[in-house]
C-alpha cells in the first residue's frame, strides 16, 4: 500500500510543479520547463529522502560509548525483524525523541536524540528503537518523508503563485481569465491541500509499530513508559523545523487541541492505552500486522501489475530464453545455498534461482493460506515431515498430488546442545547432557544454588519458538521422550506443567535457529547460557563465537537425538512441466558430490555417501571444535509425526496464552 501512496504522492508533486509552470510561464514551454523541475525533484527525492532528514536535524555519527550502547541492541532486534542493520545517527538536542527515514529497508537509518540516550533506562530505549525497526519494516519512511516534502513544496508554490499574482510577473495580468481564474484557485486551495497531504499519512501507522515494537521486544509496558517520559519532555521542540515532524516517534509539534484532527500522529494517551492492553511476552515479530499481512500482498500484486504494465512493454524478456526458479528453504540452508547460488546460475545461463528463507512451519502455512506474495517452484523444509504435513493439509481440500516427484535429501544435521564451557561444567559434570538438569537448573533459577558462582546470576536456557520452528518443536519432543519414553503423551498434566516451566524459563523465542545461535553468543554468559539447536549450525558459528565472547562454546551430543534431513520438493501447483524441468536440475544439482562438500563445510553431514565429512577441505570436523565427533555414540529417533507437531504447537500455544 506504501508503493501506491508513494507512487501517487510523486505523481501529485509532478503534476503540480507542470501545471505551476504552464500557468506562470505558459504553455508547452512552461509545461515542459515544469516537467523538468519535477523529474529532478522526484529522482532526488526518491534516492536522498534520507539524506535530507538528516541535514534537517543537524545529525552526526555516534561516538564509541554511544556505539557501545547502541549497536547490540540495534543488531539484536534486527535480526529478530530479519532486517539489515540501519545507519544510527546521533541529534544534537537536549529534547528525547527518535526517527527512522530511508527508502527501504536496505537504505534505512534511524535518528536518537542525545537527550533520548541520557533520559531512558536501557529497556525502553531498546522499546524505541524497536519502534523505528518496525516503521523500517512496514516501509513506513519514505511515504512519509515524501508527503512531508510535498507539503512543504506545495506551501512554496503557494507563496510563489501569490507573488506572482500580485506582483504581475510573467504577464499573468495579460493573460486570459482562464488562466488568471486557474491560477487563483491554485493558490487559494493549495493551503488545504498541503494540510490534507499531512493527513495523508496514516495515524494508524503509529499503533502498527507501537505492536510492531512490542512484539520485537515482548515489553510492551516498557514502550508505554517511553512515551510518557518523551510526551512529558516535548516542552521546547527539538528543531524549529516542523515539516518532517510526522517522522518523529512524538510530534513536538502538535497541539492538544486540534491533536485527534489535525495531527499525523495519534494521541499518546490513546498509544500507551493500547499498549497497556496487550500481552506482555508477545513471542515473534510475524505477529506484526498479522490481520492486514495479506491484503497488503494482495494490493503488492496490484501495485506491480500495475506498473508492470507500463515498464514491461519497453523491457519485458523475449519469451521462453530464461527460466525462473523460485525456491523457499528453511533459514538453516541459507548460507550453504547462497554461495551455490551463482555456481548453478554459471552452469545452467538460461535459469534464474530466486531464493527465499522461511521457518518451516512458516513455509507450511504460508502456502496453505496462500501469504506468499511469490509463486514457490522448490519447497526445502528442515525435515521431510513438514513435507508430509503440507501434502496432508493440501490434499485435504484439493485433488491430486502436490509434488512432480518424491521429494529428494539435500543434507541432514542432528540437534545438539550448546553451553559455556565454565557452565557446561556446573551444569554436566560428567561431559553427558541431561535434560534432567536443565530442569533442576530451571526450578533453581539461579547458578549459585547449581555449584556455579553468584555471580553468574540467572540461569538462561534458550530455544527456537516451537510454533515456528523445527529445531523448537524437537527440543520439546526429546525433552518429552526422556521423562515418557518413546510413546509421547501430550495430554497430561504434568506435560502442561512442563511445558509452561519451560515457556516461561524462556524469553522471547527466535523463529529460526540461526537467529537462535546469533543471539546466543551476542548475549554470552549471563544472558544466554545454554540452548538446544541444529549441529550444522553450531559448527559453522562456532568461529564467530571465539571472537565475539574469547571463548567458544562447548558442543554436546544428545542421547537420543533426532536427525533432520532437509529435504526439497517440486511443487505441481503454478508450475508447469518446463519450469519443473529446470528446478529438478537445481535438486540434482545439489545432491552432486561438489555441492555436498559444501554443505559439509558448513556444519551439514552429506546425504551422498561417497563424500566423507574429514577429507573436505576446510570441514568443521578437523578444527578441534570442542566436543564434535564424526561419529557419535547416540542413538537417532524417528522424527516426530506431524499429528505429534501438531499438538506440541497447540500446548505451547495454549500454555503461552
Amino acid at each position: 500500500m506504501n508503493f501506491i501512496k508513494t507512487t501517487a504522492l510523486l505523481g501529485f508533486l509532478s503534476g503540480l510543479i507542470i501545471l505551476m509552470g504552464y500557468l506562470l510561464i505558459g504553455g508547452v514551454t512552461g509545461a515542459g520547463i515544469g516537467l523538468v523541475i519535477a523529474i529532478g525533484i522526484n529522482f532526488y527525492l526518491w534516492f536522498h529522502s534520507d539524506k535530507i532528514v538528516l541535514s534537517v536535524y543537524q545529525a552526526r555519527s555516534p561516538n564509541s560509548q554511544e556505539k557501545n550502547l547502541i549497536d547490540p541492541i540495534v543488531k539484536l532486534l534486527c535480526h529478530r525483524a530479519d532486517l539489515p542493520v540501519p545507519k544510527v545517527y546521533i541529534i544534537p538536542s537536549s529534547m528525547p525523541n527518535a526517527f527512522a527515514s530511508g527508502r527501504n529497508p536496505n537504505n534505512a537509518v534511524i535518528g536518537i536524540t542525545e537527550g533520548l540516550l541520557r533520559m531512558l533506562p536501557k529497556d525502553e530505549l531498546e522499546a524505541v528503537i524497536a519502534h523505528e525497526i518496525s516503521h523500517i519494516k512496514h516501509r513506513d519512511p519514505l511515504i512519509v518523508t515524501i508527503a512531508a516534502t510535498l507539503a512543504g513544496a506545495i506551501s512554496l508554490l503557494t507563496q510563489l503563485g501569490t507573488t506572482v499574482f500580485l506582483g504581475g510577473i510573467f504577464n499573468v495580468r495579460s493573460a486570459n481569465p482562464l488562466r488568471q481564474f486557474s491560477l487563483l484557485i491554485m493558490v487559494l486551495l493549495a493551503p488545504i491541500t498541503a494540510t490534507l497531504v499531512r493527513l495523508s499519512i496514516s495515524r494508524t501507522r503509529e499503533y502498527a509499530a507501537d505492536a510492531g515494537a512490542a512484539s520485537l521486544t515482548g515489553n510492551p509496558r516498557a514502550l508505554a513508559k517511553a512515551l510518557e517520559r518523551i510526551e512529558k519532555s516535548q516542552k521546547v521542540p527539538f528543531s524549529s523545523q516542523a515539516t518532517y515532524a510526522s517522522l518523529l516517534i512524538i510530534n513536538p509539534f502538535q497541539g492538544k487541541m486540534f491533536n485527534q484532527l489535525f495531527s499525523t500522529h495519534p494521541s499518546t494517551e490513546s498509544r500507551i492505552q493500547q499498549l497497556l492492553g496487550m500481552k506482555t511476552r508477545q513471542k515473534t515479530v510475524s505477529k506484526m500486522n498479522n490481520n492486514s499481512l495479506l491484503k497488503q500482498h494482495k494490493r503488492l500484486i496490484t501495485s506491480t501489475i500495475l506498473v508492470g504494465l507500463v515498464v514491461g512493454l519497453a523491457y519485458a524478456p523475449i519469451p521462453g530464453l530464461e527460466q525462473k526458479i523460485v525456491v523457499v528453504s528453511s533459514s538453516e540452508l541459507a548460507e550453504p545455498l547462497q554461495q551455490l547460488e551463482t555456481k548453478f546460475e554459471q552452469k545452467y545461463r538460461n535459469i534464474n534461482l530466486e531464493l527465499k528463507f522461511q521457518g518451516s512451519s512458516d513455509m507450511v502455512n504460508n502456502y496453505i493460506h496462500q501469504n506468499n506474495d511469490f509463486k514457490p517452484t522448490v519447497l526445502i523444509p528442515a525435515s521431510q515431515e513438514f513435507l508430509e504435513e503440507l501434502s496432508e493439509r493440501w490434499q485435504a481440500s484439493n485433488d491430486g498430488e502436490l509434488f512432480y516427484k518424491p521429494p529428494q535429501a539435500i543434507a541432514k544435521t542432528f540437534l545438539v546442545g550448546i553451553a559455556w564451557p565454565e557452565r557446561g561444567k556446573i551444569l554436566f559434570p560428567n561431559n553427558q547432557f541431561s535434560w534432567q538438569r536443565i530442569e533442576q537448573a530451571m526450578q533453581a533459577k539461579t547458578w549459585d544454588k547449581m555449584g556455579g558462582q553468584e555471580n553468574w546470576g540467572s540461569f538462561d536456557f534458550v530455544m527456537t519458538d516451537p510454533t515456528r520452528s523445527n529445531s523448537g518443536q524437537v527440543t520439546l519432543s526429546l525433552w518429552l521422550n526422556s521423562k515418557q519414553g518413546n510413546s509421547l503423551n501430550l495430554n497430561t498434566s504434568s506435560t502442561e506443567s512442563l511445558f509452561k516451566m519451560i515457556e516461561q524459563s524462556v524469553y522471547q523465542p527466535p523463529r529460526s535457529t540461526d537467529i537462535l545461535l546469533q543471539e546466543f553468543i551476542a548475549r554470552g554468559p549471563n544472558d544466554a547460557d545454554v540452548t538446544t539447536v541444529y549441529e550444522s549450525i553450531a559448527l559453522s558459528r562456532w568461529q564467530q563465537a571465539g571472537i565475539n565472547q574469547s571463548r567458544p562454546y562447548q558442543i554436546y551430543y544428545l542421547n537420543p537425538t533426532i536427525e533432520s534431513v532437509a529435504t526439497a520438493a517440486i511443487l505441481r501447483h503454478n508450475v508447469n512441466l518446463r519450469t519443473a524441468h529446470a528446478a529438478s536440475k537445481f535438486v540434482d544439482f545439489l545432491r552432486e558430490p561438489e555441492q555436498q562438500k559444501v554443505f559439509v563445510r558448513y556444519g551439514f553431514r552429506p546425504v551422498n555417501s561417497n563424500v566423507n565429512l574429514e577429507s573436505v577441505a576446510n570441514s568443521p570436523w578437523n578444527q578441534n571444535i570442542p566436543g564434535t565427533q564424526v561419529n557419535p555414540q547416540i542413538s537417532v529417533l524417528d522424527n516426530p509425526q506431524p499429528n505429534e507437531l501438531r499438538e506440541i504447537q497447540r500446548l505451547w500455544q495454549r500454555v503461552s496464552n
